[in-house]
C-alpha cells in the first residue's frame, strides 16, 4: 500500500530539476547580455583617423537610437537616423591642427576634404561593427565560463548574446531613417551653429550617404577647430537667407539676438509678424529704436498688441517696410504680401458674441488673399499675425508665415505651407511679472533665388531669458506635409485662441 510514495517523491524531484534548469537558462542568458553589453560599452568602440581628426566611435546602450557627434567645445550634433536599443556616438579626442592649418589653408575645395575623408570614415564604421561583435560575444563567453565552468553553458550564453546582436541590427536596418541625414539637430554655442547644420542641400536622402555625412562633419570641425572665430565658407552659399521673427514683446534683448543671426547666417532680410510691444503705447517706441541699426531691410505687420502708435513709430525708420492692407514688396529678391491684424487687444479679453473674432479675423484674410490675387507678380510669401487669418489664402500663396500664438506649428493644406512662430522674445518681459518663461524662437528660411521656392527652415531655440546655449534644428521644405485629421484639430485650436478669449497672447 505504501509503494505509490516513492514515485511521487521522484516526479516531485524531476519538476525541481526541470524548473532549475529552467532558471539557469535565463541566468545564463541574463549573464550573457548583461556582460556583453558591459564589454560593448567598455572596450567596443574604436579610434580612428579621420582626415585631420582623431575620433572614437562607440555604440551605446539607447531607449531612441539615432546617432549623436560630440563637439567639445562647441556642443553636439544628434541625427535621429535609428530607432533601437542601440545608438552610434561619435567623439572628437583630437585634432592635428598643423595638418587642418595646411589643409586650409592650401585652398582646398570643400567637397575635396569631404571626398578624401569618406573612405576612412567608413572603413571606421566596418571597424566599429567588427570590433563590437567580436568584443560582446568575447564578453558572453567568459563571463559564461567564469561563473558556470561548462561549455554548454558557455555556447548557450554567447548564441544567446549573438541573437540579441542579431536582433538589435535588424531592428536598426528597419527602423532607418534616411531623411534625418538631412535634419540634424545642433546643441551648443550659437555662434557656430550654421557651420555644423551644414549647406541646405549638401547631403542625399539614401542611407547609403550616412558616411558622406559624417564625412562631411569632419571637415567642418577641422575648419572650427583651426578657425573658431570664423564662420567656416558655405554655409548656406547657394540659397537667399531671411531671419523670421514674431512676438517679441518688449524684449531688449531680441533685437540684439537678430543682430547676431543676421552676421552669422549672412541673412538679406529680417520679416516680423507683430506683437513686438505689449500694450502699444509711445513708451515701448524705445525698445523698437534697435530695429533702425540692423544693416538689413525689415518687414513688418502689426500685431494685436501693436497699435496703430507702433505702427506709424516703425514707419519712421529707414530700413522698415511697414506691409498693410494687402501691401506687396519685393526684399531679398522675394515679393511679400501682409496685413496688420484688424483687432487691438493689448488687455486680456472675451469676444461679446461668439465667433465675431474668427469672423473679423477671416476677413482680413480675404483682404489680403485678394490682394494677392490682383498682384502683377507671384507673391512668394504673405504675413498675417493671428492663424485664424491664414485660411483665406490657402491656395493662393506658396507660403504663409503667422504667430501669436507662442509655439511653432506648421500645416500644408491646399499647396500653401502655413508656419507658425513661436515668441522670439520669449513672451517678453511678461516673465518678469509671474508669467511663464517660453523659450526664444526664431527661424532662418533659405530661399531658392532664381525661383523664390522655400528650399528649407533652421528653427532656432534658445533656452530662455539669459542662456547661452541654443539648438537648431534643420527641416527641409519637403518634410511639411500635414494629415487631414491634423489639420482639422488645428482649425479648432484656431478657433479656441479667438472664440475662448486668447486675443491677448
Amino acid at each position: 500500500m505504501s509503494a505509490p510514495h516513492p514515485v511521487t517523491a521522484d516526479r516531485t524531484g524531476d519538476g525541481r530539476r526541470t524548473r532549475w534548469r529552467l532558471l539557469r537558462r535565463v541566468l545564463v542568458v541574463v549573464l550573457a547580455c548583461a556582460a556583453a553589453s558591459l564589454a560593448l560599452l567598455g572596450i567596443g568602440g574604436v579610434h580612428r583617423d579621420i582626415g585631420p581628426v582623431r575620433a572614437h566611435l562607440s555604440l551605446a546602450l539607447s531607449t531612441h537610437g539615432g546617432t549623436q557627434v560630440e563637439l567639445p567645445p562647441v556642443g553636439q550634433l544628434q541625427m535621429d537616423t535609428h530607432s533601437g536599443p542601440l545608438a552610434l556616438r561619435v567623439g572628437i579626442d583630437d585634432v592635428d591642427l598643423p595638418r587642418a592649418r595646411e589643409l586650409f589653408a592650401s585652398g582646398a575645395e570643400r567637397a575635396q576634404v569631404v571626398s578624401e575623408v569618406e573612405g576612412e570614415v567608413r572603413a571606421g564604421l566596418q571597424a566599429l561593427v567588427l570590433r563590437s561583435v567580436l568584443v560582446a560575444l568575447l564578453g558572453a563567453a567568459l563571463a559564461c565560463a567564469l561563473v558556470f565552468r561548462d561549455l554548454r553553458t558557455v555556447l548557450l550564453g554567447t548564441g544567446a548574446a549573438a541573437a540579441v546582436l542579431l536582433l538589435a541590427g535588424a531592428t536598426t536596418a528597419a527602423t532607418a531613417r534616411p531623411q534625418a541625414i538631412t535634419r540634424p539637430t545642433y546643441t551648443g554655442l550659437l555662434a557656430q551653429a550654421p557651420a555644423l547644420v551644414g549647406a541646405v542641400r549638401n547631403a542625399r536622402t539614401d542611407f547609403s550617404a550616412y558616411s558622406e555625412r559624417l564625412a562631411q562633419l569632419t571637415s567642418d570641425v577641422s575648419g572650427l577647430y583651426t578657425r573658431l572665430q570664423t564662420l567656416p565658407e558655405g554655409a548656406g552659399a547657394e540659397t537667399t537667407q531671411v531671419l523670421w521673427i514674431s512676438d517679441v514683446h518688449n524684449n531688449p534683448q531680441a533685437y540684439a539676438l537678430v543682430r547676431s543671426l543676421i552676421e552669422q547666417y549672412d541673412v538679406q532680410a529680417v520679416v516680423d509678424t507683430g506683437d513686438s510691444t505689449d500694450l502699444g503705447t509711445g513708451v515701448e517706441n524705445g525698445q523698437l529704436a534697435a530695429i533702425a541699426d540692423l544693416p538689413v531691410p525689415y518687414v513688418w505687420i502689426r500685431g494685436n498688441h501693436d497699435s496703430a502708435g507702433t505702427q506709424a513709430y516703425l514707419q519712421t525708420l529707414d530700413n522698415v517696410r511697414v506691409l498693410d492692407g494687402g501691401a506687396v514688396t519685393e526684399v531679398a529678391g522675394l515679393r511679400v504680401a501682409g496685413i496688420g491684424d484688424p483687432t487691438f487687444t493689448p488687455v486680456k479679453q472675451v469676444q461679446p458674441q461668439p465667433g465675431a473674432g474668427v469672423q473679423t479675423l477671416t476677413r482680413a484674410g480675404q483682404e489680403l488673399a485678394a490682394a494677392v490675387e490682383a498682384s502683377p507678380e507671384p507673391v512668394d510669401v504673405a504675413l498675417v499675425h493671428q492663424p485664424a487669418m491664414a485660411g483665406p489664402l490657402h491656395g493662393k500663396v506658396p507660403l504663409v508665415l503667422d504667430g501669436h500664438v507662442h509655439q511653432r506649428r506648421d500645416r500644408l493644406v491646399a499647396g500653401t505651407l502655413e508656419l507658425t512662430q513661436g515668441s522670439s522674445g520669449g513672451a517678453g518681459l511678461r516673465t518678469l511679472d509671474g508669467g511663464e518663461a517660453l523659450p526664444l524662437q526664431l527661424s532662418v528660411l533659405h530661399f531658392e533665388p532664381a525661383t523664390g521656392d522655400l528650399v528649407a527652415v533652421d528653427d532656432i531655440t534658445l533656452a530662455g531669458i539669459g542662456e547661452q546655449r541654443v539648438s537648431v534644428e534643420r527641416r527641409p521644405a519637403a518634410s511639411y506635409p500635414t494629415t487631414a485629421g491634423e489639420e482639422q484639430e488645428r482649425a479648432g485650436a484656431e478657433r479656441a485662441d479667438v472664440e475662448e478669449g486668447d486675443l491677448q497672447e
